[in-house]
């Protein structure tokens, strides 16, 4: 390379058509033609020469200005309707498009023929430090190339981290930013909802705020797609960085910014009634984030082959950590189906304790239990619907029939028209022509003419159809309760557990018993009969009925003369009125003695110490209770003072 090889040239930027064309034809001929010229720039770059060619590159900034802000402003294979649908605009942009690719091609190839080449490792340590291909362009590759060119870039990508280790430095830099900014973008749609909430309350129109609000979300989720996109490939077509996603905890990041945006963003959409136009960028963008989380995990199943307990142990956690997200988790589950992953897990090691598989895949079952209920829900309610449409239908059908038939026979009922039309096949001309000829079968001569119709239950319900002739005797109460023929029916069955009604001469025959002697040699001794003055014990007085002389001497006569004779605890029923008169005098005066003692003056003999003191201890007391008494003029008397000089 030689910087004078290097070409002095003034290189164009790319403009995004939607940023400098309006509605002008002028502006569209003025953008086409700026185009025009950045083609070229691109088509003189690859017609360079090899040595002219990479000293342009180093030695002149903006020879990849224009790739770096088209693959910036490139709209993507899934944002094409963020262009303008022109064909004039549409055709010198997949020309831009394919030879951008072709300038990346030429960048990251370090060898075209036998005389013109460089090594590898000195090719990407001139595009690192030169920061001619950066990260942040490899994603941006990836989004805009990554379906169409994607063996090409697989061969790129593991040259790249290969012979340049400060790229997978810069990886992980990108990871954390990446992160950053998926927390800066979810207080972002949580800010902008509420901002929009606060719209909807000022004095702006109603088609200003529904503008706003499509702009506002067509934004976030144009956002959301790119993004998903951008990661999803570039796992897609590098996996070994999947250890570098996973080691930065991109997946819980990930899981944490689906479970709280998900609802937010279909929330808003349904509410502006734009779901439909949305639907299919918000499914492909949920899609590509939990296809992310699986491409971030893809590292541990390679591990599965060792059977290593560590892995395994590795694996749980993840999923563990993720369990705290059921959004996530409930969509991840419905596309990879953890529970089957689990216990494929648990059947190679099952080393582990089997109550951790068991807690993982009964909370598994639990966040997904509201879901499948749902959706059984939903499916009942589909199949219900259907149902009655058919049900409905049929039932149109044999009215409209019946209709038929009683127009020309009105004398008919319903009921014996519909049973007449299923025995005929739905046939009401067949039906009409056996009533007039008087050909019925027995089969609905048995019915009457003007049988009502009734209804599947009705018909069914009981075990015999009123209408019938031959059962028109069993309307009667008195046959029916008279009928016991159902016993013969219930005998066998209950015979088996020994349990059955038997008429009396057939319990004659079955009771055989003969009397039992066994105890008539026993002797049975009669008691004899007592007094009944004996039985009873002798009348006592209650003690409470006696009189109190007769009491002493009850209680006297109780004692024996040897033994001392214990007082009696006597307690009346309320205090003698003198005794509590004289207690509470004496109360009185020692209270009235100690009050006296407290309010005489001390001994003149007291020294002065103790004098001074008290004196201290007055002062004390009214200085912390004269705000207890009024004393309003202490102001002016203060200032009396002040004036008089006292102080």
């Amino acid at each position: 390379m030689d910087k004078k090889l290097a070409i002095k040239r003034q290189f164009l930027r790319y403009i995004h058509p939607l940023k400098s064309i309006t509605n002008a034809v002028d502006q569209k001929k003025c953008w086409i033609e700026q185009m025009k010229y950045l083609v070229q720039d691109f088509k003189m770059l690859l017609n360079l020469s090899f040595k002219e060619f990479w000293s342009t590159v180093v030695f002149n900034k903006q020879a990849t200005m224009g790739l770096c802000t088209f693959l910036q402003e490139a709209a993507p294979p899934h944002l094409m309707d963020q262009l303008p649908q022109d064909g004039d605009v549409l055709t010198i942009y997949n020309e831009i498009d394919h030879f951008a690719y072709k300038l990346f091609k030429r960048l990251t190839t370090s060898s075209e023929n036998e005389e013109n080449f460089m090594s590898p490792h000195y090719m990407w340590s001139l595009l690192c430090n030169n920061n001619i291909i950066s990260i942040p362009m490899l994603y941006d590759i990836c989004s805009i190339y990554g379906q169409s060119y994607k063996k090409e870039l697989e061969i790129v990508f593991i040259e790249l981290f290969t012979c340049q280790k400060l790229y997978k430095e810069n990886l992980i830099h990108s990871i954390q930013f990446t992160i950053k900014c998926l927390s800066q973008f979810q207080d972002k749609i949580e800010l902008e909802i509420d901002y929009d909430n606060h719209i909807a309350q000022s004095n702006k129109t109603s088609t200003e705020i529904e503008e706003t609000n499509l702009c506002m979300i067509e934004d976030i989720i144009n956002f959301l797609l790119d993004t998903s996109y951008s990661i999803s490939n570039f796992l897609e077509i590098y996996p070994l960085a999947s250890i570098f996603f996973y080691q930065e905890k991109l997946h819980l990041k990930i899981a944490s910014f689906y479970h709280s945006i998900k609802p937010l963003i279909y929330k808003k959409v349904i509410a502006m009634n734009k779901l439909e136009k949305f639907q299919e960028k918000l499914h492909a963008s949920r899609l590509l984030l939990v296809k992310s989380v699986k491409q971030c995990l893809i590292h541990i199943p390679t591990k599965t082959t060792n059977k290593s307990e560590s892995t395994v142990e590795e694996y749980l956690e993840a999923v563990s950590e993720l369990l705290a997200y059921n959004e996530f988790v409930n969509d991840y589950h419905v596309v990879y189906n953890l529970t089957n992953d689990i216990k494929k897990y648990q059947k190679s090691n099952k080393e582990i304790d089997s109550t951790r598989y068991d807690y993982l895949l009964k909370s598994l079952e639990l966040i997904n239990k509201p879901y499948t209920e749902l959706e059984q829900k939903e499916l009942q309610e589909e199949q219900l619907e259907v149902q009655t449409s058919s049900k409905n239908i049929e039932n149109a059908k044999l009215r409209s029939l019946i209709n038929n038939v009683k127009d020309l026979l009105p004398h008919l009922g319903d009921g014996f028209i519909q049973k007449c039309l299923e025995f005929y096949d739905m046939d009401s001309e067949k039906v009409i022509n056996m009533v007039l000829e008087d050909c019925l079968p027995p089969e609905l001569t048995q019915y009457e003419f003007n049988l009502p119709l009734m209804t599947e239950y009705e018909d069914t319900a009981s075990g015999y159809d009123p209408s019938i002739k031959g059962n028109k005797k069993l309307k009667k109460l008195k046959a029916v309760l008279d009928d016991k023929s159902f016993r013969k029916e219930m005998r066998p069955f209950y015979e088996k557990y020994n349990f059955t009604e038997i008429t009396c001469a057939e319990l004659e025959s079955y009771y055989n018993d003969e009397y039992d002697d066994t105890y008539d040699e026993v002797e049975y001794v009669i008691p004899e009969p007592t007094d009944e003055n004996e039985k009873r014990r002798p009348d006592v007085t209650p003690r409470v009925l006696l009189e109190k002389k007769a009491v002493t001497e009850f209680v006297e006569e109780e004692f024996s003369d040897d033994e001392p004779q214990p007082v009696l605890n006597f307690q009346p029923f309320c205090e003698n009125p003198e005794e509590v008169r004289e207690r509470q005098a004496r109360r009185y005066a020692a209270k009235q003695s100690n009050r006296s003692n407290r309010s005489k003056p001390q001994a003149a003999s007291s020294s002065a110490t103790s004098s001074g003191s008290n004196v201290e201890l007055d002062r004390q007391r009214k200085n912390e209770n004269k705000a207890f008494s009024g004393n309003h003029n202490r102001r002016n008397a203060a200032r009396n003072k002040q004036q008089r000089g006292m102080f």
